[in-house]
């Protein structure tokens, strides 16, 4: 995998590589990637994915549009819809004072 990102497609690879029992990481690209693995670029790939996700979930995964232009414009209200929704939410959790935390 990490060859194919490296050598073929010529981009950075933000996979993270696995924590083991043995220290050592054999592999040309793993020990690349271990040197220069950057934690805030894989986070913000966390939340993209776990958003494209829930968008996904809540909205559906197909696009109904068969123009590559007009699948465009439904993904992007998708996410107009998907940010609508958070923000209802989020008003309404203020205005009724109710708690995101766990109950303990």
């Amino acid at each position: 995998m990490h060859s194919i990102i490296g050598e073929e497609i010529k981009t950075d690879s933000i996979i993270s590589v696995r924590e083991r029992k043995r220290k050592k990481i054999s592999g040309k690209y793993r020990k690349q990637l271990n040197l220069v693995f950057d934690k805030i670029k894989y986070n913000q790939r966390n939340m993209a994915e776990k958003t494209l996700s829930v968008v996904k979930r809540k909205f559906g995964e197909t696009l109904r549009a068969k123009k590559f232009r007009n699948q465009v414009k439904e993904i992007k209200l998708k996410l107009i819809e998907y940010n609508i929704d958070k923000k209802i939410v989020e008003i309404i959790c203020i205005k009724l004072r109710i708690s995101t935390e766990p109950f303990k």
